[in-house]
C-alpha cells in the first residue's frame, strides 16, 4: 500500500466539509470518484486514524473484508488542515515558570562551582542572596540570553544530556 498525501488531503477536506458530522457515503463516493481505488482509500484513511486525524469508519469482517461505514474527521483533523495548527498548536504551547528561589539557588551552585578565589565566591553569592525579584528576574533574562549566544555549546551539552 502507498502511502498517497494527496488522497489523504482530499480525504481530510471531504470529511471537514461534513464536519461535524459523519461522511454519509456520499462525501466519501466523491474521494472515491477522485482516487478511484477502494483499497488506497482504505488504507489511507486507517493511517489516518493511527494518526488521530478521523474515525475511519473501516471495519474488516472475519473473511477479512472492509467494511465502512463513514467516517468522520477529528479535532485533531481539522487543526491539522489549518495554516496556523488550530487550537492545538495554541494548547500545545508549554509554559516553564521558575520560582525567585530556584533561580537564585542555580546561580549560587553555579558560583560555588566556578573556579574562583574564595573572596570573589563570597562577593558574588552575598550579591545573589540579596537581589530583588525584579533584579533577580531581570539577571536571568539576561543569563539566558548570553546561554543562547553560546548555541553550540548548549547543543553539545543536550547531546551529553540525552545520551547522542
Amino acid at each position: 500500500m502507498k502511502i498517497d498525501r494527496n488522497l489523504q488531503r482530499r480525504i481530510l477536506e471531504t470529511l471537514r466539509e461534513a464536519y461535524p458530522g459523519h461522511d454519509h457515503r456520499e462525501l466519501f463516493r466523491d474521494v472515491e470518484e477522485r482516487s478511484g481505488e477502494d483499497d488506497r482509500i482504505v488504507a489511507n484513511l486507517i493511517y489516518l486514524e493511527e494518526h488521530g486525524l478521523v474515525k475511519s469508519g473501516v471495519r474488516f469482517s472475519l473473511s477479512g473484508e472492509a467494511m465502512y461505514s463513514g467516517a468522520a474527521i477529528t479535532a485533531a483533523g481539522l487543526d491539522f488542515l489549518e495554516d496556523d495548527g488550530g487550537l492545538t498548536s495554541i494548547l500545545g504551547t508549554v509554559t516553564v515558570k521558575l520560582h525567585a528561589d530556584t533561580i537564585r539557588d542555580l546561580m549560587l551552585a553555579k558560583v560555588e562551582a566556578a573556579n574562583l578565589p574564595a573572596e570573589e565566591k563570597s562577593q558574588l553569592k552575598k550579591a545573589i542572596t540579596t537581589l530583588s525579584t525584579e533584579a533577580l528576574k531581570e539577571a536571568a533574562k539576561k543569563l539566558v540570553s548570553a546561554g543562547m549566544d553560546h548555541a553550540p555549546d548548549a547543543i553539545a551539552l543536550l547531546r551529553t544530556i540525552i545520551g547522542i
